[in-house]
């Protein structure tokens, strides 16, 4: 008798070929896919041949956890953390994510990525946990690698702000120094030309005239003379902070050395030399100052020549020559006092 043989090749259903696809391509992967019961020792039903390449464990041992329990081969400082992240996505449920280390039975401690997730029965109570594993250590080695040249390079970035900054306050106390005299704190002589320069310019695109009060301490030379410089000293803080009590946004005092003062403002074009001569005559008042000395009370005053910008000089040099100069001629006349222009002329 002949058997007849069928040749046609048996079909397989789609579940097979799933199947088939699934175990090829886990085959191929640097990584393993795994199922476990939901119960208080994660009982593995199933865990590709991959394990072996990354624990150095056949997959076997964990099938059933009959030689090894999964968790067993995580490394100890990581259990927590793979925990947590499995219980929160569980509560959640969504899947985790999370990046952990196999201690394998071979060599140094294997990183890994898991990606997995619960499945619920119809009832939605969580059956089994799934997921596959990935061997991750040459993508850990090169993120931390990126890590440690980030945080280098923030700490060089940090370090190079805090430089710059340390330069930007450098400059800026240098800046100070130039510019500002070191016993009143006033601006100093250089920058109250700047300013001189910088109020002429404004005026001439403003048709707004600059008053220039120069002021002189009188009889200040007898508080140094008779109760030392350090009096003299104390009396010019004084009167530096007396200047400054009788400035408005625009105004600007100086020290332009010794007891010399100038002070610069800027007002109605109608009414700047009335509103100028107001100025020098309240500082004439505010700088009446008694000083005692063993000899009797110093009477200090101050002297004020005034001067206009354009109207009674074209250029800074000229205007400062002329506030002092009236200056002088208020020393002659008796001091204690304010000159102008119409005073000279008189004169």
């Amino acid at each position: 008798m002949h058997l007849a043989l069928d040749a046609t090749p048996k079909k397989t259903s789609y579940a097979e070929e799933r199947l088939d696809a699934l175990l090829s391509i886990t085959g191929r992967m640097d990584g393993y896919l795994y199922r476990c019961r939901n119960d208080q020792s994660y009982t593995m039903l199933y865990i590709s041949d991959g394990i072996s390449n990354i624990s150095g464990y056949p997959s076997d041992d964990f099938i059933q956890n009959k030689v090894l329990e999964y968790v067993s081969v995580i490394h100890p400082d990581d259990l927590e953390r793979v925990f947590a992240s499995v219980n929160t996505a569980l509560e959640a449920k969504r899947n985790w994510n999370v990046d952990y280390r196999i201690v394998p039975n071979f060599g140094r401690a294997v990183w890994v990525r898991e990606i997995g997730g619960g499945v619920f029965n119809d009832a939605g109570e969580l059956v089994f946990l799934e997921g596959f594993v990935i061997d991750i250590s040459d993508r850990k080695l090169i993120e931390d690698s990126n890590a440690y040249l980030l945080t280098q390079l923030k700490d060089l970035n940090e370090l190079l702000s805090a430089q710059k900054r340390e330069l930007q306050l450098a400059k800026q106390k240098s800046d100070h120094s130039a510019n500002h005299d070191t016993l009143t704190g006033l601006p100093n002589r250089r920058a109250f030309h700047n300013q001189l320069k910088l109020a002429m310019d404004e005026s001439r695109s403003t048709n707004v005239p600059v008053g220039l009060l120069f002021i002189d301490l009188d009889r200040f030379k007898e508080v140094n003379d008779t109760l030392g410089h350090e009096s003299g000293d104390s009396l010019l803080q004084h009167v530096s902070g007396q200047l400054q009590t009788m400035l408005r946004n625009t105004d600007y005092v100086a020290r332009l050395g010794g007891d010399e003062f100038a002070f610069l403002l800027f007002g109605d074009p109608e009414l700047t030399r009335e509103t100028a001569g107001m100025v020098a005559q309240r500082i004439v008042e505010k700088l009446r100052i008694d000083v005692p000395s063993p000899t009797g009370v110093i009477r200090v005053g101050c002297t004020v020549g005034v001067a206009l910008y354009p109207a009674d000089a074209s250029d800074p040099k000229g205007l400062l020559a002329l506030a002092d100069r009236l200056m002088y001629v208020g020393k002659k006349g008796g001091r204690n006092r304010l000159v102008t222009v119409s005073e000279l002329a008189a004169a």
